[in-house]
């Protein structure tokens, strides 16, 4: 009778414990099932499991080979810094296309122009002007004037440009009429250039930049890796669809690796007609890099095959060194091999496949980019948790979008994306200490190896959103 009462005791404490830890406690009790799935799973024998760099001389090999390359490119680099800054004493001419055009304030709140320029060697000038310039935003120039006081490492960031005179060249950008194409499907100039930078990686505006933040939707505006996968999926399958009944004359073919090249190619072609933005290069290097390995037979849903590519594009690319959308594009595909790493599909149905876990993923991903956002972009709101359906819906949203301009009716999503861009958001502007993107950084490379660091890293992501969210409710 004792005991009864006993275990009726035990199990009445049991019940009164939080729901929030019996969740975290399964949560985990799940990762580490995972985690033994996934180390037992490895098949050495696989023909993916081959590890193309097995050996520390392979390793050495291959970084002092990408260091020759950096060196080669950089030396190239610093020879046309070399060139630029002897203006720095003697004034001279520079031929170079306008990327974008803005207003400011100075001190008298007197409006004067902002110019970014990008020059024949690929170097990014800003220059000022107080003249009553029309719109000159892809247009080439030749602007005369001196260089202000830049060292090489900020030139391969941008440098500052003092312009005595400024002249339009009759050279026309070949995309002009791409853009007039689309422009002329839109009556709103907003949602012009929203889709411009979204098609064509333009500079988006400044008001449509915060606007995107605020939403938590700048990643979708930005063109990525994302943008590629969605493409992909869509050229595939056409091309799958014209190569599948011309198969059976050369049946000896391999159908994966024919389309895939294929769109491959096509997307190349995207790559140029964007001017290389950072984040699609580095995409697609390493969709081009992965279906080589994958013909070799050599694993690529690995760290290392992620490391390789960055280091190769850092490697011809040298300035992508300090390119903020390719740090952040390279954070988000880490982010999703720690999921691929330690998740595993809680169920086999379809319905589940294409619902919870696509759910799932976004919201882990949301959270884990979370802290390397917010140490460049402050801005956070009630909305920014859209940025979790609204990254499912847009998987459909960009094809149709692309289709529609196809067969001008590119207006037909307007109306919505009025309503959207208009709303009046309240929003905080919150900065991730350095302190703590130094921990969250050392944790994410920890977790690539100890699922405690993963753990770690998810609870102080989860912790700075609840910060977050605090901040902003008593703001």
């Amino acid at each position: 009778m004792l005991d009864s009462r006993k275990k009726v005791e035990s199990n009445a404490s049991q019940a009164k414990k939080p729901a929030i830890h019996s969740f975290f406690k399964s949560l985990v009790k799940h990762l580490w099932r995972s985690y033994k799935d996934t180390s037992k799973s490895i098949n050495t024998t696989s023909t993916l499991s081959v590890r193309l760099l097995e050996k520390n001389s392979h390793w050495i090999f291959f970084i002092l080979g990408c260091l020759c390359i950096f060196g080669v490119f950089l030396f190239l680099e610093y020879r046309n810094y070399s060139k630029y800054i002897d203006s720095l004493q003697n004034p001279t001419s520079l031929s170079a296309q306008v990327l974008a055009q803005y207003t400011k304030l100075d001190k008298k709140n007197k409006p004067y122009f902002v110019l970014k320029l990008r020059t024949q060697d690929g170097a990014i000038l800003y220059t000022t002007s107080k003249e009553d310039l029309k719109d000159l935003t892809h247009a080439f120039v030749e602007v005369y004037g001196k260089s202000a006081e830049c060292g090489f490492w900020k030139y391969l960031q941008s440098c500052f440009f003092i312009t005595f005179s400024l002249s339009l060249e009759s050279t026309k950008d070949f995309r002009a009429p791409l853009r007039e194409f689309i422009s002329a499907q839109h009556t709103d100039s907003m949602l012009s250039e929203l889709y411009l930078t979204l098609y064509l990686a333009d500079f988006l505006p400044k008001s449509l930049r915060e606007m995107s933040n605020k939403l938590g939707i700048a990643h979708l505006i930005a063109i990525s890796g994302f943008h590629l996968g969605v493409l992909s999926a869509c050229i595939a399958f056409v091309l799958n669809l014209c190569y599948k009944p011309l198969h059976r004359y050369f049946p000896y073919r391999n159908r994966f690796f024919d389309i895939s090249a294929l769109t491959l190619l096509v997307l190349f072609g995207y790559l140029l007609l964007i001017g290389l933005s950072p984040s699609f290069l580095r995409a697609w290097a390493m969709s081009a890099l992965a279906l080589f390995f994958v013909y070799k037979g050599v694993r690529v849903l690995s760290f290392e095959f992620l490391f390789i590519a960055v280091i190769l594009c850092v490697s011809f690319f040298p300035r992508l060194i300090f390119s903020v959308g390719f740090f952040l594009s390279c954070m988000g595909v880490f982010y999703i091999y720690l999921f691929l790493r330690y998740f595993r599909p809680l169920a086999r149905s379809r319905l589940y496949n294409l619902t919870l876990t696509p759910l799932f993923f976004n919201t882990s991903i949301f959270l884990h980019m979370l802290i390397i956002v917010h140490f460049f972009f402050p801005y956070f709101s009630a909305y920014t948790l859209n940025s979790i359906p609204l990254s499912i819906a847009f998987v459909l949203f960009f094809p149709l979008s692309i289709l529609a301009h196809c067969f001008s009716l590119g207006g037909i999503f307007d109306s919505l994306l009025t309503k959207l861009f208009n709303l009046e958001i309240f929003s905080i502007e919150v900065f991730t200490p350095t302190w703590l993107f130094g921990i969250y950084l050392v944790l994410s490379a920890l977790s690539m190896r100890f699922l405690s660091a993963y753990i770690g890293q998810f609870a102080l992501s989860a912790g700075f959103f609840g910060f977050l969210v605090y901040s902003l409710c008593v703001a």
